[in-house]
């Protein structure tokens, strides 16, 4: 019999009535095809051909069952992004090769996204298996593991950068400063209305999501993120500049994604020329600049969770609590002493 040749990804491949079998090694790929022509020959029942993209619109509404609107909402994301790539492909064909290519689009996400996604990814193959779609689970083998992402991207803003957002007027500044001292989400800063403060404490019971661009008014990340924070002194005389929304379109309404990456670009320029050189960080920055303020204040982190709208000490401790020159200068103080 005819050698099998090699892929360039180091595959062996094997062919039967346009169905391609591949192995690590030629024999590997061989019984793969010689198995599935011996249930041809016999009747045994084959697997129901189905495409990714087919078999997606049915297995969503089953992992949507008891998950948050948010949550599902990232699930569809994760979903569409293997959709592109595979989508058109029947499922008992999709190959650990195939799995790789997904993940090459992952380049520079997070290691909790990429975590999520692999554990979608697992699922779906295994609710295919389940239903007679597939034979294994491609996720599963050495050769489709993703690749590692990144961790602790995020940082506390320094002394200047602080004190430019304290002093700078921009349009942004109000938003900017809400997030930076009360800890407000992006998402949670663009739902929020000037309706929502009072009686001295922030409101939060809605975030906008985009959706192509278009922003959506939806529930907040998780149950816990519905809360209330003080309205803390240095955001008291910002409350009077407000019309509706903290940050409004040109318009006056919600900003799209675009809008807001515009106006932030401008923010970020407009700083950094009050400062003489570039100045650059994220919104989410000023979050776990905002926790860790908290933590050098002595906050309890039982109420910096409450305000944070977390329910773990592990989420304040390990992702968001960045150890600051403050509380450094404090620790060597008390060990001299």
């Amino acid at each position: 019999m005819a050698k099998l040749k090699q892929r360039p990804d180091g595959y062996y491949c094997a062919w039967y009535k346009g169905k391609q079998f591949l192995g690590k090694t030629e024999p590997e790929a061989k019984k793969k095809r010689d198995d599935y022509k011996y249930e041809c020959e016999h009747g045994i029942e084959q697997v129901e051909p189905i495409t990714v993209f087919e078999l997606c619109e049915k297995w969503l509404p089953v992992a949507k069952a008891g998950a948050a609107k948010t949550t599902y909402n990232q699930y569809a994301t994760i979903m569409e992004k293997m959709t592109s790539i595979i989508g058109d492909k029947y499922v008992s064909a999709v190959t650990p090769g195939d799995i790789k290519k997904i993940w090459v689009s992952y380049t520079g996400k997070s290691q909790s996204y990429i975590n999520k996604a692999s554990f979608l990814y697992k699922s779906f193959f295994q609710y295919a298996m389940e239903n007679g779609h597939c034979r294994f689970n491609p996720v599963l083998s050495d050769s489709a593991k993703p690749h590692k992402g990144s961790k602790g991207t995020h940082r506390i803003l320094t002394k200047e950068e602080i004190s430019l957002i304290e002093s700078v007027p921009h349009r942004v500044q109000t938003a900017a400063m809400f997030m930076l001292k009360a800890g407000l989400r992006r998402g949670e800063i663009l739902a929020l209305e000037k309706s929502d403060i009072h009686n001295e404490r922030i409101y939060i019971s809605k975030a906008v999501r985009f959706v192509n661009n278009r922003p959506e008014i939806d529930e907040t990340k998780n149950e816990s993120s519905i809360r209330s924070v003080p309205l803390f002194a240095p955001l008291k005389p910002f409350i009077d500049d407000i019309e509706k929304y903290i940050l409004p379109d040109a318009n006056g309404e919600l900003c799209s994604e675009t809008a807001f990456q515009r106006a932030w670009s401008s923010y970020m320029h407009t700083l950094s020329v009050k400062a003489g050189h570039k100045i650059d960080f994220r919104p989410h920055d000023l979050r776990h600049t905002f926790v860790t303020s908290c933590r050098d204040k002595n906050i309890d982190i039982h109420i910096c969770m409450e305000w944070c709208g977390h329910t773990s000490e592990r989420m304040i401790l390990a992702i968001y609590d960045h150890t600051s020159e403050k509380r450094e200068k404090k620790a060597i103080n008390a060990m001299n002493k």
